[in-house]
């Protein structure tokens, strides 16, 4: 039995060389910047996830949040902060999971999520300069991964 290629079994056919249980194996298109794009939505789940914490913590235990770092670069009081996290991180973790089914609407909104996200780290440069940069970059890998490989995701599921 010779070594099957999936460029002789083609995109939609099932390679024929193959044991039984691999009979119906598809070969798949998508490249490797699928994974960017599984990245990026693992990381709206655990960033929605830990807003939702901040969010539960402001409203529940302020006094934890009161007087620390947070309260200085931000002029604007716990209760508001704390449901711009409730539904910051709710928004993020629903996108993240519809991100990584490859909804188109996921794709959108993690754009928009991302950009957001670069602004703001922009904006907290002069606080966080190391951490700043490196969330903008991985910020703006995922968006390309997104808006350039995104389909990819669906097609990988065989949702066309």
């Amino acid at each position: 039995m010779g070594m099957v290629t999936p460029a002789s079994a083609g995109p939609s056919r099932p390679f024929p060389g193959l044991a039984p249980p691999y009979r119906e194996v598809q070969y798949s298109e998508a490249t490797d910047w699928v994974a960017w794009v599984l990245f990026g939505g693992i990381l709206l789940v655990l960033l929605g996830a830990i807003h939702l914490g901040t969010g539960l913590v402001a409203l529940w235990r302020p006094e934890i949040l009161h007087g620390t770092r947070a309260d200085l670069l931000l002029p604007i009081g716990l209760t508001a902060l704390a449901w711009t996290h409730l539904v910051l991180g709710t928004v993020a973790v629903v996108t993240g999971v519809g991100l990584m089914r490859g909804t188109g609407w996921a794709r959108v909104v993690a754009v928009v999520l991302g950009s957001l996200a670069i602004l703001v780290d922009f904006a907290f440069m002069r606080t966080y300069p190391v951490w700043s940069v490196t969330t903008m970059i991985l910020t703006a890998l995922v968006i390309y991964a997104v808006v350039v490989h995104g389909g990819e995701v669906a097609a990988a599921y065989g949702d066309r």
